[in-house]
């Protein structure tokens, strides 16, 4: 049997990440998605993966590296939350309209007004219809599962 161990959805999706080894990881920080590329880049730091972890001004430019990346033919990843989705929204249809296989562990929180840090899922839903497949995890061991299965999704649709 396995080892058991207590994590949350973002070391989960991190781990996930580490096994997976993309070459390149966009990330810009925002609440709640920053400690899962926190902690990615820990693995990073600790040359525990070969990926070019890329930091970026904001997240339309996190999604713009990873178009490049993957249109250049890397295996592609970054994280976001909320208004960072909202952010990448032109870059979101440019990324589904090419096909590209980029894959985003997006944790749900919702779009604020002015601000809201509570957990919902109208980031997601309003990117619904730019093309992208969405998975919802509803512990961390699907979010691990998942993060995993888009990637052989995304190569492979």
């Amino acid at each position: 049997m396995g080892k058991i161990v207590a994590v949350t959805g973002n070391e989960a999706c991190a781990q996930a990440l580490k096994q997976i080894n993309p070459d390149v990881c966009a990330a810009y920080p925002i609440t709640p998605a920053t400690d899962l590329m926190q902690r990615f880049s820990g693995f990073v730091n600790d040359g525990k993966v070969d990926t070019e972890l890329v930091l970026v001004e904001s997240e339309h430019s996190a999604m713009s590296a990873c178009i490049g990346a993957a249109a250049a033919g890397g295996r592609v990843a970054t994280a976001t939350s909320s208004q960072g989705l909202a952010l990448m929204w032109e870059m979101l249809h440019i990324a589904a309209g090419t096909r590209l296989p980029i894959v985003m562990p997006l944790v749900n929180r919702a779009l604020s007004a002015p601000l809201n840090i509570h957990g919902d899922h109208s980031d997601g839903m309003g990117a619904r219809d730019t093309g992208w497949i969405q998975f919802y995890s509803e512990n961390a061991q699907e979010a691990y599962d998942n993060t995993i299965q888009a990637f052989r999704i995304a190569e492979h649709l």
